[in-house]
């Protein structure tokens, strides 16, 4: 028995895994490029303020330091823009900027502040000072590295030597979160989701992957003999519905077997027995066995309706082979119900007084012609009146009645006062090989082919066939036929409907 598993990328659970990892790296990575671009846009956005922040702010920084030294010039005897408030000054704004803040001379050494911390550059490129208006611009600065560089011009006439206050910010520092600390997080989460996305991928592979192998096994198993094999059915799913179809099939696949074997032993019976008929009684009648006339004549009536009785069997089982080969010609012609139906009755007619039945025939004057099979037809009213007038017994009553459908052709009913059929075997009346109650089939003879052939036909027809029973009521059957055979022939056998009759609930539909 195989174990379920293919190996490698065979196996429904590795691609299943191999396709959930490929999507959800190319979603991660299409998500990462647009991040990636929106990111450095939005960097690139807030790097620029940032930058005109930082202007403004060194603005303020160099409108405070000649404010204190115009401070001076008015009012000389004001100890206010001495070396170590412009230090004082100058190191507070740099803190509140969260940059490196100096004043230079025109050779670009540092003139404040005072003393100058370890990681203050001790000169700026005189390419990077400005001379009438603000000037700003990348550069590399040691100690400090890569910066964006503020310088502005003072105009502070009592000191000649501070030329340009100057302004450098490292630029990993100018936003509070960098694209740089954006990514490595989007990185972290990415690598989380993908790992869950793989956890839920093996779950989700075991949920669809472990009902199908549970299929596969019970498969294997009915293919080797096993026609009882089922599977549990949980769920409302897609799978779910998968897993109550199978059981649906092994119990009609369970159910056609057996009455496949009751078929042959049924059709073996039913040939045996005609034949060992024919044979015995022939075989008396050509070695003389028989004198008198009359009892000729009943040997050979015997063997006349034995072989009418083999001719009939062998009728149905080739009708239903024609009908699975497609092979069934049919050829529509105007026909008169009314007419057609009297002469149906008629021919039952004997059958059923030589048995003591009452008969009624009801038809309707408003049927109309109909276009149709009359051979196809008549072969089904055939069965129908046979199976009436055969299961009915002595004193009963059959009955025939049709009357027109409103929109257009004809309701056919045969009505009998038999047994009737039993509310578990009905939905299987129309099912081939099936007869009602072993002793009443041994009792009436025949083989469970003539309502299926009915069914076939009707179906071919156009039309459609139902039967309802109540015991020991005895039982109906309907055929609506249209007015007009379809254009395009019925394909395949098709299904007769038998009121009662309960299935797992139709084919899914695609999108349920």
């Amino acid at each position: 028995m195989p174990s379920g598993r293919k190996p490698g990328f065979r196996s429904l659970r590795t691609r299943f895994l191999f396709y959930f990892l490929v999507l959800g790296l190319m979603s991660l990575l299409l998500f990462g490029a647009l991040f990636a671009f929106f990111a450095w846009r939005e960097n690139d956005r807030l790097e620029k303020r940032a930058g005109e922040e930082l202007v403004e702010q060194a603005k303020e920084m160099a409108r405070d330091l000649e404010l204190a030294f115009g401070l001076v010039q008015r009012f000389p005897d004001l100890p206010v823009a001495n070396q170590e408030r412009v230090t004082q000054l100058l190191r507070l704004e740099g803190k509140l900027v969260n940059a490196v803040s100096v004043v230079v001379n025109a050779q670009g050494y540092v003139m404040a502040p005072r003393p100058l911390p370890l990681r203050y550059p001790r000169q700026i490129d005189t390419s990077l000072l400005a001379k009438d208006e603000i000037r700003t611009g990348d550069a590399e600065i040691s100690p400090l590295g890569s910066c964006l560089v503020v310088a502005i011009p003072l105009s502070i006439p009592t000191e000649y030597s501070y030329h340009n206050l100057v302004v450098a910010k490292r630029r990993d520092q100018l936003l509070q979160t960098s694209v740089s600390d954006l990514t490595r997080y989007i990185a972290i989460a990415g690598g989380a989701a993908l790992a869950l996305s793989v956890l839920l991928a093996l779950y989700l592979s075991n949920y669809v992957t472990r009902p199908l192998h549970r299929l596969s096994r019970a498969a294997w198993e009915m293919a080797h003999g096993n026609l009882e094999s089922r599977v549990e059915v949980s769920g409302r799913d897609e799978i779910s519905a998968l897993a109550r179809y199978f059981n649906y099939m092994a119990e009609r696949i369970q159910r056609g077997y057996q009455q496949q074997k009751e078929f042959v032993a049924n059709v073996s019976h039913e040939i045996r027995t005609p034949l060992t008929s024919i044979e015995g009684f022939t075989q008396a009648l050509l070695d003389d066995m028989v004198e008198r006339g009359e009892e000729r004549k009943r040997y050979l009536h015997i063997i006349q309706e034995e072989t009418r009785r083999l001719q009939r069997v062998l009728a149905q089982l080739l009708a239903l082979s024609r009908l699975d080969a497609g092979a069934w010609i049919l050829r529509p012609a105007p026909l008169s119900l009314a007419d057609f139906l009297r002469e149906v009755w008629e021919k039952q007619r004997p059958k059923a007084e030589e048995k003591g039945l009452a008969l009624e025939l009801s038809l309707s004057p408003a049927l109309k012609p109909i276009n149709s099979d009359r051979d196809a037809l008549e072969q089904v009213m055939a069965n129908l009146l046979d199976n009436a007038v055969k299961f009915t017994p002595e004193g009963g009553t059959v009955s025939l009645s049709a009357d027109p459908l409103p929109r257009g052709g004809a309701r056919i009913q045969v009505r009998d006062s038999g047994p009737g059929i039993p509310e578990e075997d009905l939905e299987h009346i129309f099912d081939r090989f099936f007869r009602v109650e072993r002793s009443r089939a041994q009792q009436y003879g025949g083989s469970g082919l003539g309502l299926a052939v009915c069914r076939e036909l009707v179906h071919l027809l156009g039309g459609r066939i139902t039967a309802w029973s109540q015991p020991g009521k005895g039982s109906a059957f309907t055929v609506e036929l249209p007015g007009t055979l379809p254009e395009i022939p019925w394909e395949g056998s098709g299904r007769g409907e038998a009121v009662g009759g309960k299935g797992p609930g139709g084919p899914p539909k695609e999108g349920d």
